[in-house]
């Protein structure tokens, strides 16, 4: 199954996902949208975010990453990372990325 952004905005308009689903897709569009280089799925938005925080990513990790950006060098970065800490308002503030996006992609491939 295709993750690409375009494919997440067209099932983010069906009516069999979840809204708690739509809402996080929502997020990540937001937060792929502002990232600094082009990305085409969720995927690659993932690898960026890991190769970016360089360990196990949850929402202190995420904060504290946030709180050292240098606004006028990684603006972009840092209203990405922004967007991306809003998943966490649907989640436990410890419980790693990959899960979170592991159940959002099952979710997706169920429809």
């Amino acid at each position: 199954m295709s993750l690409s952004v375009g494919h997440l905005e067209k099932i983010q308009e069906s009516e069999k996902l979840p809204t708690v689903i739509k809402e996080m897709l929502s997020i990540f569009l937001a937060a792929i949208n502002d990232w600094p280089n082009q990305i085409v799925s969720l995927v690659d938005y993932e690898k960026e975010i890991y190769k970016l925080i360089g360990e196990e990513v949850d929402r202190k990790k995420l904060k504290e990453y946030l709180s050292k950006i240098d606004y006028s060098k990684n603006a972009w970065e840092a209203e990405s990372l922004s967007h991306l800490i809003e998943v966490y308002n649907y989640y436990e503030d410890n419980k790693p990325l990959k899960e979170i996006l592991k159940e959002i992609k099952e979710k997706i491939e169920e429809q």
